[in-house]
This record gives structure tokens, C-alpha cells and sequence, in this order.
């Protein structure tokens, strides 16, 4: 393979000193890791959110207590002042008395007294530190808080901040004389004159925060303003979303940083235009005759809907897709929705069966793997990423009679993906629809009354900015449409064949739309202070990344470390199928008239996720703050690997019956070794979709481009180079999800002479504080690690066994009063 070097790494690069090492001391020294960060700023608790809907029937998730919230008279992990001998610190027991309070537990009777020390009656002491055996074992010791003493470390769950400055800082941030002007201005002057400026706003919706930054023309953020909501979990596998808590977070950012921007000296009149990026699978249901969700959303990571999933692949291998167009009863479809053909056009690959059903009701393959007419795609790409065009080949007819005539369909799991580009799967929105008109009777009746309203996040929150039922608008942008399972990937409409094969009336569909135009003005009923600003940017959180990343280019990749981790490899104006797992999707269209780009997607479902979830559900750490703490404290893992398959894995593996795995346990691990194996998991996932990019490319990745909540992370940063054999860049400004939504609508506005079409205009736009971290791991010992993860995943592989679902489902029904909605027979 060929070594292409990375092309816009010409910003004031440099290579960032390895975090990494063995034991963890602040003194430095063989084996040691002191990070070397500044704390992110932490996001504002969820305390101001609206009760949701689950909330409200008394549906909640289940939420363990941390050691800090027990009453067992010690501070909180993250409270507890260092001591003077951390050596020999002495901690209580819960099982050998002393001063604390620990809870009562069956057996032992609680006694308070005595001496002036409270414990248990009874039972030999179990204290691992609060013995004089302890001190003298031999086993690594996870570091606590109190006994660290190096710098502050970063928040993994924040993504704005700079790992080694705060979010207020050169590179992120404009010059303070930048603000005051010549004469300058004070902070609490409540009579100085707001000046004009021209900004671009951003609102981000992600998966468990909502942020608005504004941007300057230089991608430096002016003002920004970030909110948790609720994140809500009625069985294991599901996740669901409120939406207004969505609206209302959206709100609260917006208004508060606007608030920062005028405090800043600037008047509200400078943000010209603002961009939207939402995660993306999330699905939400609402009434058009009164603009009210009907249900909770449906999050992308939900896991549910596996029994949709395989009832549905049944029925694509008995009934199939249809081909040929066929005269169709559209009645109720708004005028402003396009929808496609079902014709052969429709389809830019061509795996799957297709055959002809006979008048006599028999079947003739037309064309399928076993003819040997497959599309190899990934044999030779040119230039990093464009399929070899095949020459034109003469379609075999049926039987090889020409006469014969019959219904074409497309048939088998394949059949599908050659028209959307993605597989069934639960990730995707058709499939959590079909749940919610199966198990929600809200949706069930306004489907069948024609006032459903269906959309991703980004078509709810438009919706809902531009006047909800008093004209708001319905529309979904490319990218997110190519996300359902209900577009033509080719013709970028709404597919009849699928629309009739999930069950959905058309009437419930947004109409599609570039994702950089002006589509209309924020409405004085959302209450914001902008007020008649164009919206004039949309696309999906991973894209918006790609695109903040500027890999503009065919062959550019960068990796996304949110709540998930997402690869996208850019493939110009080329639709590309993978055969090695990845899938095809849209990465942007830049204004209506403009060619579509799409890229190859690698999906890995848990990233924060997990960190939150050690933090959250564990009480490993006391905030994702202290990961590095706990994780850089041991060499290795200790032969640790932890599969994170919370709801199965996605590209390249695409298992959903896989199960989180946590394996090579012995009495010698400890929390350390599982917090860095978090880490490494991460890692892993994200190396095997760049391989399966590599096998596809024929081409080395020479430089992947990072940004998210982890890459806060030297640490983690490190294991990533060293894990995947290449070079990672990180950006001191790493929100590039909402810079990615702002470029695209400044395009659109003509704003700062951004132009989509020619990066050459974006020289200037993020390029200060650029840190490179460069693999120092041996290639045998890279090589030796990998075989391991590989074995891990295939011991957490097919774990949940067919009908699982079912059974999840039916306790769902009974705890609710349903009953099987009849919604199913279509």
C-alpha cells in the first residue's frame, strides 16, 4: 500500500509529548503518566427540565447511589482533600466498623456507640485498605483522588474544551481586544453602545447535551452555551428522549448565549444566519392539527426493535422490494414532498437477488450474487475512495426468454442495501417507526388518521423554531433522510417500494432538502432573541463533523468520539458500496442545485457512552474528569478487554445480538485496568473500520482527524495512535460538529466568502493549536493486541438468542396496559 501524506495538516502542527506510561506518580520517572490538562468546563446539570413523558407514568431508569451520596461519614471521590501521607492513608471499611455509617445490610445489626465508633456487630473485617494486610499486598492499587497531586484533567464528556488550555483560550476564542474596541468597554456597564459584528450561530443537539456557539469568521467561538436533558431508560436496550426537553434545551442555549454575546459588548443583530446538527437515527412522532410529540423519541442507540428487524428481513426474503413502477393510490401526500420511482434506477448497487414473478406465480432469478454480476467495488478504488466503473452489462432475461413478463423484485438482505446504502437494522428510523406504530397508540391513530408527523431530531426542531402548527415547517435534510431506510440513496427521494414495505403512509414524511439553503426564519413563538434569523444549514451530527474537519476532498477521513465513534471517508460525487461492512451514505449537499457527496460510514455505538456508564451506573469515577486519573494509573490493562456491545455491535461487525463483555478477569484487576480497557475499546473499534477503509482504498492512512468528548484525552489520543499504527491530529477547537453546520450555513448566506465548492476559502477557518500524536507502539506487540480484541469479540458475539426481544416487548405491553396494536397488518 501506498503512503499518501495528509494534505491540510499545514496548521501550526506539532507533535504532543505521549501521555502514556505505567505506574501513575506526579513525580515523573520510568512508568509514569502526569496528565497535562486544564478541567473542561463541566456542562449545566439537567435540573430544569420538564417532567417527560416516561417520568410521568412512573417509567424511570434505575439510579444507583455513589459511595459520596451513602452516609458513610467519607467525602465524595472527587471532594476528598489530598492527605498528608497518601501511602498510609486509612480509609473506612463497610464491613469493619470504625467511623462510618454504611448502610444497613441483611445480617448484620447496625450499632452506633460504643467508644465513640459506629460498625457492624459481628463478621470478620473485609477492608481492603484498612488493614495492615492491605498495605502489604503486592497487586496494583487503583488511585483514588486524594492521592493524585498533577494537574487538572479534562472532562471526556465536553467537547468544545482544549485538553491543554481551557475553552477561553488563543486558539479557540477571539483576542479580549477583539471585544473592547479602541476605548474598550466594562463588563458591567450596563449603558455601553452593542456593537455590530457578523457572526454565524450553531445549534447542536446531541445525544445527551444541547449546545449554541457563534463563530466568527475564523471559526473562533465568540459565545457558546451547553445544557444536559434527560436521557431516559425504561428497560435495558432502550433509550428515549423527551421531546420537548429537546425544544426546551434548545431554547435555554440560544437565549444564554446570547445573553454572554451582549454581555461581551455585541448586539444580537450580529448573528446573520444559524446552522442546525442533530444526532441523527433518533425518531420522533407529533400531532399536525396541535404541534405536541406523541410519544417519547426513540434514540439511535435504542436496541428494542430487534424483533421489527427480523420479522422484516422475513418478509424482504419472501415478498422482496418492488422494482417496476406500479400505478399507487398517493392520496394525502402534501404537495411539497417529491417522491421517486420504484424503478431499477433507483438502486446504485447491485448484490442483491432480483427476479421476476411469473403470471403463473413462479419465480426467475434475473441477476444476483451466485450470477457472477456482483458490483465489486471494493477490487479498485481510484484515488482513496471512487468505485471502478464497471462496463454496461446486457440484462439476462428471465428464463432466456425475452417475452417472458412478470413483476420485478429485489430479494434478500442485500436487495435492500442496494437501494439505501445501509442495511435493517435497529439503528435506523423506519425500523423505530414501525415500533411506535405497533406499540404506541397515540401514533397508532394519528397514523390512520392522517395528522401524523414523522422526523429526526433536526425536522422537530425546525419544526418547532419556525411556529410548530402556526406554519412550522416539515422538512429533513439529505443527510438525515438517507438515514431512515425510506430514500433512494441514488435519487435522494422518498422510495415508494420501501414506503409500502414498511407500512407508512407518504403523508407523514418531511420534504428533503439540501443541506445549505435558506428554508425559512425562527418564529417569535419560540421565545429566543432571534427572532426572524434564517436557518439556513442542516445535516446530521457525524456529517456536520466531516465537514467541520474540512475533509472536503474524495479520500478524506476523520473519526468522531461523541457518545459514540463515527468514521467517515469521503468519496466525492461517487456513491460507493462497501464489501467489508461499512455503509454508504450521504455527507452533504452544499445548496439545491449543487451534486450530492456522499461517503463510506463506520458506526460504533458506544464511546462516552461508556465512560458515562462507569461514572453513572458503576460509580468507577465520580466524574468523567477522573478517567485519566483512574486509567493512566496502570501500565496496561492487565489483559483486559472490554467488548462495550451495549445494544450490539455496528460496521464492521454488524451483530446485534452481541452483549457487553468484559473478559480476562483475574484476582489481579483492578477498576484501573477496566476504566483503561474503556479506553482501548474505543480504540480497537475505531482501528477495525479503518482497516476495512484501507482494504477499500488500497491506500495507508497516513493522518486521521479527531474531534469529540474523548479526544479531551491524551491519554486516550495516545492509545488510538498506538492501537492503529498512524498519526491522530486534534485541533485545539474541536467542536466541529457545530462548525461543520455553520459552514454550511454561511454557504448558503455567502457569509465570510465561504464557499463548499472551493476549500481553498476555508485556509483560514481552524487551524491554530493543531496537536499530532504519533503511534510508539512496536508493530508485533500492536499486532499480539489486536488478535486479543479479536478473540473478545468473538466471545461476546451472538450472545442474546432469538425471541429475547419478544419477551422484552411483551412485559412492555403488560406494564403499560397495551395490547398488540393491529397497526402490523399492511
Amino acid at each position: 500500500m501506498s503512503r499518501t501524506p495528509n494534505v491540510d495538516l499545514q496548521m501550526s502542527s506539532m507533535k504532543h509529548p505521549s501521555p502514556l506510561g505505567g505506574g501513575f506518580g506526579s513525580s515523573g520517572g520510568p512508568g509514569s503518566f502526569t496528565p497535562v490538562f486544564e478541567t473542561s468546563p463541566q456542562v449545566s446539570p439537567a435540573n430544569s427540565r420538564r417532567p417527560s413523558i416516561s417520568a410521568a407514568a412512573g417509567v424511570q431508569a434505575p439510579v444507583p447511589r455513589r459511595l459520596s451520596e451513602v452516609a458513610s461519614g467519607r467525602p465524595s471521590f472527587s471532594q476528598q482533600a489530598p492527605p498528608q501521607h497518601p501511602q498510609m492513608q486509612h480509609q473506612v471499611s463497610y464491613f469493619s466498623g470504625g467511623g462510618g455509617h454504611p448502610p444497613p445490610t441483611p445480617g448484620g445489626n447496625y450499632v452506633q456507640g460504643g467508644g465513640g465508633s459506629g460498625g457492624y456487630s459481628g463478621g470478620a473485617s473485609l477492608s481492603r485498605r484498612g488493614s495492615t494486610a492491605s498495605h502489604m499486598s503486592s497487586g496494583p492499587r487503583p488511585i483514588q483522588r486524594a492521592d493524585y497531586s498533577g494537574p487538572n484533567t479534562p472532562s471526556l464528556l465536553s467537547r468544545a474544551g482544549s485538553p491543554t488550555l481551557p475553552l477561553g483560550n488563543e486558539h479557540t476564542t477571539a483576542p479580549r481586544a477583539y471585544f473592547e474596541g479602541a476605548g474598550g468597554f466594562s463588563g458591567m456597564d450596563g449603558n455601553r453602545e452593542l456593537r455590530q459584528g457578523q457572526f454565524i450561530g450553531s445549534l447542536d443537539c446531541g445525544t445527551t447535551s444541547t449546545r449554541f456557539i457563534i463563530f466568527d469568521k475564523r471559526a473562533k467561538i465568540i459565545a457558546e452555551h451547553q445544557t444536559e436533558f434527560e436521557q431516559i431508560l425504561p428497560h435495558a436496550g432502550w433509550h428515549e428522549h423527551d421531546p420537548e426537553a429537546l425544544v426546551d434545551a434548545m431554547t435555554e442555549c440560544i437565549n444564554k448565549a446570547i445573553e454572554k454575546l451582549e454581555w461581551m459588548g455585541w448586539s444580537r443583530k450580529s448573528i446573520k444566519g444559524i446552522g442546525i446538527t442533530n444526532q441523527r437515527e433518533t425518531t420522533v412522532c407529533w400531532s399536525r392539527s396541535t404541534g405536541k410529540p406523541l410519544c417519547n423519541a426513540i434514540v439511535w442507540d435504542d436496541s428494542r426493535t430487534l424483533g421489527v428487524v427480523r420479522e422484516y428481513e422475513k418478509k424482504l426474503a419472501e415478498e422482496g422490494l418492488d422494482i417496476d413502477d406500479e400505478e399507487e393510490d398517493l392520496k394525502g401526500v402534501p404537495e411539497d414532498v417529491e417522491i421517486g420511482t420504484g424503478g431499477e434506477d433507483a438502486a446504485f448497487g447491485e448484490k442483491g437477488d432480483v427476479v421476476v414473478e411469473t403470471e403463473d406465480g413462479g419465480e426467475s432469478k434475473v441477476q444476483g450474487e451466485k450470477d457472477g454480476l456482483v458490483e465489486k467495488v471494493g477490487e479498485k478504488l481510484e484515488n482513496l475512495g471512487l468505485a471502478q466503473k464497471k462496463e454496461e452489462t446486457k440484462k439476462p432475461q428471465a428464463n432466456g426468454n425475452a417475452n417472458v413478463h412478470g413483476h420485478k423484485k429485489r430479494k434478500g438482505k442485500e436487495g435492500i442495501v442496494d437501494v439505501t446504502g445501509i442495511p435493517l437494522s435497529t439503528y435506523f428510523s423506519a425500523i423505530k417507526l414501525r415500533w411506535m406504530l405497533d406499540h404506541q397508540r397515540q401514533v397508532h391513530e394519528a397514523h390512520e388518521n392522517d395528522d401524523l408527523m414523522f422526523g429526526t431530531v433536526d425536522t422537530w426542531l425546525v419544526y418547532a423554531l419556525t411556529g410548530r402548527e402556526q406554519g412550522g415547517l416539515h422538512i429533513m435534510d439529505v443527510t438525515n433522510a438517507s438515514r431512515t431506510l425510506l430514500i433512494s440513496l441514488k435519487t435522494l427521494q422518498w422510495h415508494p417500494p420501501l414506503l409500502r414495505f414498511f407500512g407508512i403512509r407518504p403523508s407523514v414524511l418531511p420534504k428533503i432538502v439540501s443541506s445549505s439553503e435558506i428554508y425559512g426564519t425562527i418564529h417569535e413563538s419560540i421565545g429566543t432573541p432571534l427572532t426572524s434569523v434564517p436557518i439556513a444549514g442542516i445535516v446530521g451530527d457525524q456529517q456536520a463533523a466531516l465537514v467541520g474537519n474540512k475533509c472536503l476532498r474524495k479520500g478524506e477521513a476523520k473519526c468522531t468520539y461523541g457518545t459514540g465513534a463515527f468514521v467517515l471517508f469521503n468519496t466525492g460525487e461517487e456513491c460507493v458500496r462497501s464489501n467489508y461492512g461499512l455503509i454508504s451514505t450521504v455527507a452533504f449537499q452544499a445548496g439545491p442545485d449543487a451534486k450530492p457527496v456522499y461517503a463510506l460510514e463506520g458506526s460504533i455505538a458506544v464511546a462516552g457512552s461508556a465512560i458515562k456508564w462507569l461514572r453513572d451506573q458503576m460509580n468507577l469515577i465520580e466524574e468523567s474528569s477522573d478517567m485519566d486519573i483512574l486509567a493512566g494509573s496502570v501500565a496496561d490493562t492487565g489483559g483486559v478487554y472490554f467488548v462495550t456491545a451495549f445494544s450490539g455491535l455496528l460496521a464492521p461487525y454488524w451483530d446485534r445480538e452481541a452483549s457487553g463483555t468484559i473478559i480476562g478477569l483475574t484476582s489481579y484487576t483492578t477498576s484501573a485496568h477496566i476504566a483503561r480497557a474503556t479506553l482501548e475499546a474505543v480504540c480497537y473499534q475505531t482501528r477495525a473500520v479503518l482497516d476495512v477503509i484501507e482494504k477499500e482504498s488500497e491506500t495507508k492512512l497516513e493522518t486521521l482527524k479527531v474531534d469529540g468528548g474523548v479526544t479531551n484525552s491524551d491519554l486516550a489520543m495516545q492509545l488510538q495512535a498506538n492501537i492503529g499504527g498512524f498519526n491522530v491530529a486534534r485541533p485545539a477547537m474541536r467542536e466541529s460538529t457545530a462548525l461543520g453546520s455553520a459552514l454550511l450555513a454561511a454557504n448558503a448566506l455567502k457569509l465570510f466568502g465561504w464557499d463548499l465548492s472551493k476549500p481553498e476559502t476555508l485556509a483560514d477557518v481552524n487551524t491554530a493549536g493543531v496537536h499530532v500524536f504519533e503511534s510508539e507502539l512496536e508493530e508485533k506487540e500492536r499486532k499480539k493486541a489486536i488478535r486479543g480484541w479479536e478473540r473478545a469479540v468473538s466471545r461476546a458475539g451472538k450472545w442474546h438468542e432469538e425471541g429475547d426481544e419478544e419477551e422484552e416487548e411483551e412485559r412492555y405491553e403488560e406494564e403499560r396496559g397495551l395490547s398488540r396494536l393491529p397497526s402490523r397488518q399492511h
